[in-house]
């Protein structure tokens, strides 16, 4: 009796801290300067940001992630976990600052690429790789947002 209950505490355990990572994210719309909407998960607290797109088989087609933070910054990302490539967009409020194309997962017991940019950022955008070429987004370009 006494050790079933305690694999039944190991198990509550377990699953309660692979529920730790999982959150509820608020969702929006990056617009770009062609009038393409691109529906995104934002990550707008240390947690999510922290969190990102590890750990998931890819994103939902045609979807990204945006990443929101308080203040400018030159902002590193890594691919920690990471199970697919994806191109990444810094920008200062509504203007490309910074584009990092095609980075690749890390392979097995390798460790992950982080990429810093040369500019200060208070917004990061994930997309798919190939995301960036098939968008004709570049430094420079502008994207609104649909909260």
């Amino acid at each position: 009796m006494i050790r079933c209950f305690g694999l039944l505490c190991c198990s509550l355990l377990l699953v309660g801290s692979l529920q730790a990572r999982t959150f509820s994210y608020q969702q929006a719309t990056v617009i770009t300067q062609r009038g393409v909407k691109i529906p995104v998960e934002v990550s707008d607290t240390p947690a999510k940001r922290q969190q990102g797109l590890s750990d998931r088989p890819r994103l939902k087609p045609g979807w990204g992630m945006l990443f929101v933070f308080e203040r400018s910054g030159r902002y590193g990302f890594w691919m920690k976990d990471m199970n697919f490539p994806i191109d990444i967009l810094w920008l200062r409020n509504s203007r490309v600052v910074y584009v990092a194309e095609n980075v690749p997962p890390p392979s097995s017991g390798e460790k992950p690429v982080t990429i810093t940019p040369d500019k200060s950022a208070n917004l990061v955008l994930e997309l798919d790789a190939g995301q960036v070429r098939a968008l004709g987004l570049a430094v420079g370009s502008t994207l609104a947002y649909r909260w």
